[in-house]
């Protein structure tokens, strides 16, 4: 049996800070657990929130498991900057599967709403995303990103190439 929170109380997501929101998120989610299938080692992304001083790492750990830590980036090969309006729509995602989240994300990349807007430097060049995995993760996002993305006028490994030369840090 479901316990009902009374009306106008906190979710638990809104009791939660926006950094452990996203851990949770991140580690609970079947899209992005599917997404950090696809990584290799090496692969790191560095995360600044808007709301909170400090940063954290997005990585793998030493099992090769998907693992969300405080502190700076080593070699990231993005870095966010990640407004709470972000981290909430993302939450929303709930059990999304990877294209929808991959959408989701790529979405919060163009929008132009500033609470929403994540914004992105991309620090690797094209072959080492390749061997640290973003383009298996890419990929794995299937027809429903690649479709997204050819609306956005993005076909093929040249688009691709050109939109990540575009946030190049």
């Amino acid at each position: 049996m479901s316990q009902e929170s009374p009306p106008g109380a906190p979710t638990a997501s809104q009791c939660e800070s926006t950094d452990a929101a996203l851990a949770r998120f991140l580690m609970d989610n079947p899209g992005a657990r599917k997404a950090a299938s696809s990584l290799k080692a090496g692969a790191e992304v560095g995360i600044a929130f808007s709301n909170l001083d400090g940063d954290w790492r997005v990585c793998l750990d030493e099992d090769g498991q998907l693992a969300f830590e405080a502190g700076k980036a080593v070699d990231p090969d993005f870095s966010l900057r990640v407004p709470p309006g972000a981290v909430g729509a993302l939450l929303g995602n709930g059990d999304s599967d990877l294209g929808e989240l991959g959408i989701s994300f790529f979405e919060l990349i163009v929008a132009h709403e500033q609470d929403r807007k994540i914004h992105v430097t991309v620090h690797s060049g094209l072959v080492k995303l390749t061997r640290r995995g973003w383009l298996g993760v890419l990929a794995s996002g299937g027809p429903k990103v690649m479709l997204w993305m050819a609306k956005k006028g993005l076909r093929g490994p040249g688009a691709i190439a050109t939109a990540l030369g575009k946030l190049k840090g």
